[in-house]
C-alpha cells in the first residue's frame, strides 16, 4: 500500500512538474517569471490561527486572485455575502468543491482520498486541467492542517523539475500561538513546522513573547519574526517572500545563527562560516554526502557562499535531498567575501558539520566551474565521491 502511494505521488508530481497552468522557465533556481504562480505554505500547530490568518487573506482588499487549498476539511467559513454565486457554480462544474469570491479569491478542500500531500497535488491538477491555458488565480496559499509535516510537500514543489511548471514554492509561513508555544513546540511535528519556515508569524500573549521568540530562533535562526495579534498580518507581508529566489531575500542573521542554542532532542540549528574561498568541486562533494547519508535529518539548508575564482555570490537552497546551487549577485568592491552556511535538521553533529565545511576550503585546485547559467551540477544527480561520504 505505502509503495503504491509513493508511485501515485511521484507520478502527480511529475505530471505537475510538466504542466498545470503558466509558463515553464528553464533553471534549477526555479526564478519566478510573471508567466509562473507563486505558491506559499501556510503551517502551523493546532489552534495556532492558520485559518483565521487565511479568512483574512481571502476576503482581503489586495489585489490578487488567490486560490486557497483547504486540508482542514470544513474549517473555512465564508460569509455568504461574499461568495459569487455564479462564478462559485460554474467552477464547482468543473472541479468540485470550490468557492469563488467576489474580490476574485478562490478556496477549496482537499477532499480526495490519501495523504495530505496527494490531495493537494490532486486539487493543482484538478482545477489546472480544467481551467487549461489562463488560470483563474494568480496566486496559491495551501493551509496544512495542525499536525502536518509540510517537508514532503516542500520537496515535490522545490524539486528541479518543477522549473518548467507553471508553479514555483514562494516560501513558508509558520503560525505561533505565543500563548500555547512552549507546549506546542514540544511535538516533533511542531518544531519541525517551524524548522523549515521562511518567515514565523509570533501571535498574542505579549507576556510570553520573550521567551517564545528566543525558542523560534533556536529552532530557526535563519527566519524573521512577525509579532501580531490574532495573526492580523497585511496578504502583503506574506506573499511574494521570494525566498528560494535570490541572495537578496536570504538573511542569514548570522550572529543570531551562532549564538541560538537548542535544546531540542528533535531539531537543532547549526551556522557554519568560512573566511577563506571555497572549492566548488569539495563543496558539491560535500553537499552530495549531506544530501545522500542524512537526508532524512536535514530539513533546510540556506547559505550565501564565497568560490574560489568566482566573482559571484552563490547560493545554496535545499530541502532535504533536494540541494540547488545557483549564482547571485557580485561581490562588491571591499566587501568580504565570505560564507555563510545554515542547517536545520534533526540531531545535527555541529562540531562534525563544521570541520567538513572547513574542509571545503582546503588547499587543491578547483576542478568545477558554474555553467553560463550560473549554476552547478544537481547534488542528487552524481554520485558520491568516497572523499566526502567520510568527511561526514
Amino acid at each position: 500500500m505505502q509503495r503504491l502511494r509513493i508511485r501515485r505521488i511521484e507520478e502527480k508530481s511529475l505530471e505537475l512538474c510538466g504542466g498545470g497552468g503558466g509558463g515553464g522557465g528553464g533553471g534549477g533556481a526555479q526564478q519566478p517569471s510573471p508567466a509562473r504562480i507563486p505558491i506559499t505554505i501556510i503551517t502551523g500547530f493546532l489552534g495556532s490561527g492558520k485559518t483565521t490568518l487565511v479568512n483574512r487573506i481571502l476576503t482581503g482588499d489586495h489585489g490578487h486572485r488567490v486560490l486557497v487549498i483547504e486540508n482542514e476539511i470544513g474549517a473555512i467559513s465564508i460569509d455568504h455575502h461574499l461568495i459569487d454565486e455564479e462564478r462559485s457554480a460554474a467552477a464547482s462544474a468543473s472541479s468540485a468543491g470550490v468557492v469563488v469570491l467576489k474580490n476574485g479569491c478562490m478556496c477549496c478542500s482537499g477532499e480526495t482520498p490519501g495523504s495530505e500531500l496527494e490531495r493537494v497535488l490532486d486539487k493543482l491538477l484538478e482545477i489546472g486541467m480544467a481551467a487549461g491555458a489562463i488560470l483563474p488565480f494568480d496566486y496559491v496559499l495551501i493551509e496544512t492542517s495542525g499536525l502536518a509535516d509540510p517537508g514532503p510537500l516542500m520537496q515535490v514543489l522545490w524539486r528541479r523539475e518543477m522549473a518548467t511548471s507553471g508553479f514555483y514554492l514562494d516560501g513558508v509561513v509558520s503560525i505561533v500561538d505565543a500563548a500555547h508555544a512552549m507546549r506546542h513546540l514540544r511535538p516533533a511535528e511542531a518544531e519541525k513546522q517551524v524548522a523549515v519556515s521562511d518567515l514565523v508569524d509570533l501571535s498574542d500573549s505579549p507576556g510570553a513573547l520573550e521567551d517564545v521568540s528566543r525558542a523560534v530562533e533556536a529552532l530557526n535562526a535563519t527566519a524573521p519574526q512577525l509579532r501580531t495579534s490574532h495573526a492580523l498580518v497585511g496578504a502583503a507581508t506574506l506573499l511574494h517572500l521570494r525566498a528560494y529566489a535570490s541572495d537578496s531575500a536570504l538573511e542569514l542573521r548570522r550572529a543570531a545563527a551562532g549564538g541560538a542554542a537548542s535544546h531540542s532532542p528533535y531539531v537543532s540549528c547549526v551556522s557554519l562560516e568560512s573566511r577563506a574561498p571555497l572549492r566548488l568541486d569539495a563543496l558539491q562533494s560535500w553537499l552530495r554526502a549531506l544530501a545522500e547519508d542524512r537526508s532524512d535529518d536535514v530539513y533546510r539548508i540556506k547559505g550565501v557562499l564565497a568560490l574560489r575564482g568566482e566573482p559571484r555570490r552563490f547560493i545554496v537552497h535545499g530541502v532535504h535531498a533536494q540541494i540547488h546551487g545557483f549564482a547571485g549577485s557580485e561581490w562588491r568592491d571591499g566587501e568580504p567575501r565570505a560564507s555563510s552556511l545554515v542547517v536545520i535538521g534533526h540531531r545535527l553533529e555541529g562540531l562534525r558539520l563544521d570541520e567538513s565545511f572547513a574542509a571545503c576550503a582546503s588547499d587543491g585546485e578547483s576542478q568545477s566551474a558554474l555553467t553560463d547559467a550560473g549554476e552547478c551540477a544537481p547534488c542528487e544527480e552524481e554520485e558520491a565521491a568516497a572523499e566526502g561520504k567520510k568527511r561526514l
